[in-house]
């Protein structure tokens, strides 16, 4: 993949200049998850276009239920609105811990089906569009960061027209990188493009409190290399580099350190060696 190509997907993300779409442009883009943003830039029609169009407005129906079912509800949609223009995979919220089962009956009643519940997580889905509830973002069960300290920095915002409950963009600035670095262990363009376009002070001195400066500095710089061409986004940290920089986050926090406990059990698990063996061969998330 030519370093010329990722320069200019980089400043079409990051700058909103017109692209030539190719395949490899397009294929780079889908990876990095920041290809309709690519397509309106480019001002492209077609069917590639209507089909991401049509997942966004799924997607937004889908936030705009939700968040009418979780009225009254302490909860905050997370990892959904950024600067970049994007169809979201999936729908992820925060609810506080006691109030999980209420929204998981409230969403059943809907027509949303459970289909995975793990300690801090629930999943359920409709219409093939998953709606994840957490109470603290964690991987393999290990928690990074604690639920209540992201719920304190809601916000009402707007995502493409529905107003819903978020967190607040340094927040997410923060849980963007901890997403990244520590969760998927994979940093796409979309990663490293709302880093840089929402990061200030603020955001600066809020990853200094949350100790996720080298992840921060780990997501911006994936982006730089790529654009000098010295590696490609999306970016895979190594596997055993990111199996110590995340036992490494939670034994270093007592406020982490109960889902050691859980991260362990998560080993007996019938799921665990499908799910390693994804973790092992993907190239993007």
């Amino acid at each position: 993949m030519s370093g010329n190509v990722m320069h200019s997907l980089v400043r079409a993300v990051v700058l909103d200049e017109p692209i030539n779409l190719g395949p490899d442009v397009i294929e780079l883009a889908r990876l990095n998850k920041v290809l309709l943003h690519v397509l309106r830039v480019a001002n492209h029609d077609g069917e590639l276009r209507v089909s991401q169009e049509d997942g966004l407005r799924r997607i937004i129906n889908i936030v705009a239920e939700v968040e009418d079912a979780l009225g009254g509800i302490e909860h905050a949609f997370i990892k959904l609105i950024k600067p970049i223009t994007y169809v979201p995979a999936d729908v992820d919220i925060l609810v506080k811990g006691s109030q999980v089962p209420l929204a998981t009956l409230r969403l059943s009643t809907l027509g949303y089906r459970v289909l995975v519940h793990e300690p801090y997580t629930i999943t359920l889905v409709k219409n093939g569009v998953n709606v994840d509830l957490y109470t603290h973002p964690s991987a393999a069960n290990l928690v990074y960061i604690r639920g209540e300290e992201l719920l304190n920095s809601r916000v009402e915002a707007n995502f493409n027209g529905v107003r819903v409950t978020s967190i607040n963009e340094n927040y997410e600035v923060a849980l963007t990188v901890l997403h990244a670095i520590y969760k998927e262990g994979i940093v796409t363009l979309n990663d490293s493009a709302t880093v840089l376009k929402w990061l200030n002070d603020d955001s600066l001195k809020l990853c200094a409190r949350l100790k996720c400066i080298h992840a921060l500095g780990l997501t911006l710089n994936a982006m730089l290399l790529s654009i000098e061409g010295q590696l490609r986004l999306p970016y895979k940290l190594p596997m055993g580099y990111w199996a110590v920089k995340l036992l490494g986050r939670v034994i270093g926090n007592t406020q982490y350190t109960p889902s050691i406990l859980q991260g362990i059990r998560r080993i007996n698990d019938p799921r665990f060696m499908i799910q390693l063996v994804d973790r092992i061969t993907r190239i993007s998330y």
